[in-house]
């Protein structure tokens, strides 16, 4: 749907010209996506895909185009969170199989967004604690998982404000 409305131009490739889609179209929709009446907030289930995610919402996976948008993504390789097997593997490749229990930072114990140099005595206090390699990559996986879409009844409007802009 989001590239069958792209209008269509010549490209060179292998000696001849072929028509494919103007992917350097863009639009401006942001009316929609400011206005936090018009979102709502959805959490990522372990393995949902963009597809899943607007057939669930919307009852039709080729919205998967308005899940991407409404969350800036542009790179769902990325942007999007894995499943706890793929982040395993991620884990695995990134530091190694044998050090995914390894100390990736310390943090205060009371406040566990402060990041802070090790130190003995206060490790040994408690007062300071170790994050490990994978429940580093498990919490910044996890932080992608809340995300908003586009309340329904805005589904149409939108829809249609795309295909005129694009053309």
């Amino acid at each position: 749907m989001y590239f069958k409305a792209l209008p269509k131009m010549y490209y060179p490739y292998s000696g001849t010209q072929t028509i494919v889609p103007d992917i350097f179209r863009r639009v401006h929709l942001d009316k929609f996506f400011q206005n936090k009446l018009t979102l709502q907030s959805y959490y990522i289930n372990d393995g949902e895909t963009p597809e899943m995610v607007a057939d669930k919402f919307y009852g039709s996976s080729k919205y998967h185009w308005l899940v991407i948008i409404c969350n800036s993504i542009a790179d769902v390789q990325r942007e999007w969170p894995i499943s706890q097997r793929a982040l395993v593997k991620y884990v695995n490749e990134k530091y190694g199989s044998d050090n995914r229990t390894d100390v990736h930072h310390y943090v205060m114990a009371e406040d566990t967004d402060v990041v802070v140099d090790w130190d003995t005595v206060k490790v040994a206090s408690g007062d300071y604690k170790a994050v490990t390699n994978m429940d580093y990559e498990s919490d910044l996986n996890d932080k992608k998982r809340q995300i908003h879409l586009l309340r329904n009844e805005f589904l149409r409007d939108i829809t249609a404000q795309y295909f005129r802009l694009v053309k």
